[in-house]
């Protein structure tokens, strides 16, 4: 399912967090959340994910069941996101995984904001070949799909891209403050073989629900 709003909108905060927490609240059972910021700080186009990555770790500094991946300082991208989804899978088997990404649009698409109920799929404007991230992902489209899309990101304005950023801030930190009461408890852990086998096969799926078809 998808929902949208323009970042502009003061709608937007209340109505796409809501979305987030409903989904949640449809798909409980989780021990903690993960949040990963996908992009760079090389472009200002693809920085939406890392500024708001930054934003949020000083907003939920603190908060113990809720890990950020992606900021200005340590960026998650094309490079080193399969060592970083794999670290998440065994260091978080049993979390929330919300995925956050620019992306390019339409022309008259551009500024909107789409919570989408299903894996990100990173990379795909740039024809990148990339896993699939999270149970649910955000997205706001930063500028106009075109055939030149690597310059498309390179000049895309900053201010409106850290304009965006804070919008999307604010969605994610008001779903978390409204999920983490609704979090599982962590059961202790069997630490045995047996146990420890039994949940490998299952790591990556709770970051990458497998395609049905």
């Amino acid at each position: 399912m998808l929902h949208y709003c323009h970042y502009l909108d003061k709608k937007s905060v209340a109505s796409l967090s809501d979305a987030l927490i409903q989904h949640y609240v449809n798909n409980p059972g989780y021990t903690e959340i993960v949040i990963v910021c996908i992009g760079t700080n090389r472009y200002s186009g693809d920085s939406l994910g890392p500024m708001v990555g930054s934003q949020l770790l000083q907003q939920l500094k603190g908060q113990r069941h809720v890990h950020i991946y992606g900021t200005l300082d340590n960026p998650v991208h094309a490079l080193n996101m399969q060592k970083t989804l794999s670290h998440i899978s065994q260091k978080h088997m049993r979390a929330y995984v919300i995925a956050v990404d620019a992306c390019l649009g339409q022309f008259y698409k551009i500024g909107t904001l789409q919570v989408v109920e299903e894996p990100l799929q990173p990379g795909v404007s740039l024809d990148k070949q990339l896993p699939p991230i999270g149970h649910i992902h955000l997205k706001g489209i930063i500028n106009n799909y075109g055939p030149l899309n690597h310059k498309v990101l390179e000049h895309t304005s900053l201010t409106f891209v850290q304009e965006m950023s804070g919008v999307v801030t604010r969605i994610l930190a008001r779903a978390v403050q409204e999920i983490l009461p609704k979090l599982a408890s962590e059961p202790p852990l069997d630490d045995s073989p047996a146990a420890t086998r039994e949940r490998e096969p299952r790591l990556w799926q709770s970051i990458i629900p497998r395609r049905q078809g």
